[in-house]
């Protein structure tokens, strides 16, 4: 007597095409990552105006008060970030050698601190740790919600009529940071 499995047999080729194929199955959410990190551009929106109680740094005192209207007339790059986030983390220093390239420019580089998973103490610890000396503060204001930011970082470049021009979520290195700036400045 002959027992039949309920397994059907498999073919030896299925199984090398499902193996090779895990590696690539195993990279996608790696691969939809990368996808959400390009850039975001869109139809120039005006840009909403937040309150921002800043963090002291070299260039700014503790406590004082920034609006994005008290900008008008100079490009912004806005930056959402919070310290225990790695890419975060990593793209600060790049942005400290921008704003210090562009300062002549009148080029306003701002930082809000997501709150909640760090403290706006973690913050201002962190700012002093890394030596960052543009304007960053604590989001008391619901910047991210007015601002639609759907992850970390994102970085927003609004042109000198307060318009939003450019969206990018990820990670920004100096060349594209360099790359969008010279377009908002034209």
């Amino acid at each position: 007597m002959k027992i039949m499995s309920a397994m059907p047999a498999v073919r030896p080729s299925l199984i090398i095409r499902n193996r090779l194929a895990l590696p690539w199955l195993m990279c996608l959410p790696l691969l939809l990552i990368v996808a959400a990190c390009s850039q975001q551009g869109g139809p120039t929106d005006p840009a909403p105006d937040f309150e921002l109680t800043l963090y002291g740094t070299e260039t700014r005192q503790a406590g004082e008060t920034l609006r994005l209207s008290d900008l008008e007339g100079k490009p912004v790059v806005l930056n959402f970030w919070f310290p225990s986030c790695p890419p975060c983390v990593a793209e600060m220093p790049e942005f400290e050698r921008v704003f210090q390239q562009h300062r002549a420019y009148d080029v306003e580089f701002v930082g809000v601190q997501l709150v909640g998973i760090d403290t706006a103490e973690d913050g201002q610890n962190f700012v002093n740790e890394v030596g960052v000396t543009y304007a960053l503060g604590p989001d008391e204001d619901d910047i991210i919600t007015k601002y639609k930011v759907n992850g970390f970082p994102m970085t927003i470049f609004i042109d000198k009529e307060q318009n939003i021009v450019r969206r990018w979520q990820g990670v920004l290195n100096e060349e594209k940071m360099e790359e969008i700036l010279g377009e908002i400045l034209n």
